[in-house]
């Protein structure tokens, strides 16, 4: 007695293999079709530096010091 086919599994099976000449076209359709353009990443203000704004607001506090210090002096 021959094995009954393992159970068909709808996540993995490719309804298009059914139709091989559909299959095809639709296939060199895709490879005749440009690679989709990868989306320009988007500029913040202050770059890619994580610790950018850290340094932004050290650098305003050290000029700040130097304007407000001397006045004191």
């Amino acid at each position: 007695m021959a094995k009954p086919p393992p159970p068909k599994n709808p996540k993995t099976e490719d309804p298009r293999v059914t139709d091989l000449r559909r299959y095809k076209q639709e296939r060199e359709k895709a490879a005749k079709k440009p690679p989709p353009r990868p989306k320009a990443p988007s500029a913040s203000f202050l770059g890619s530096n994580p610790r950018a704004g850290l340094i932004l607001i050290i650098v305003v506090a050290v000029l700040a010091a130097l304007y407000v210090v001397p006045m004191f002096l």
